[in-house]
């Protein structure tokens, strides 16, 4: 194991970081924004549903745990 190795593992690390942060912080910027304009996720909306925000989010979300 060389440092090669090392070096990919660090950077396969922060990627996917990278993904998990940013999936989270779009999936709740869609959330606030669908609960500013309709009924809230937590009281049984479904607004959120057509946040695109929230899709990309999610996209990304599950695009890093295939991709993993």
């Amino acid at each position: 194991m060389g440092s090669s190795d090392n070096g990919k593992g660090l950077v396969l690390a922060m990627a996917s970081s990278a993904f998990i942060g940013s999936s989270f912080i779009l999936k709740k910027k869609g959330l606030k924004r669908a609960g500013a304009a309709g009924t809230r996720a937590g009281v049984g909306g479904y607004s959120y549903l057509l946040e695109p925000l929230w899709w990309a989010g999610m996209v990304t979300s599950m695009y890093r745990a295939i991709c993993s």
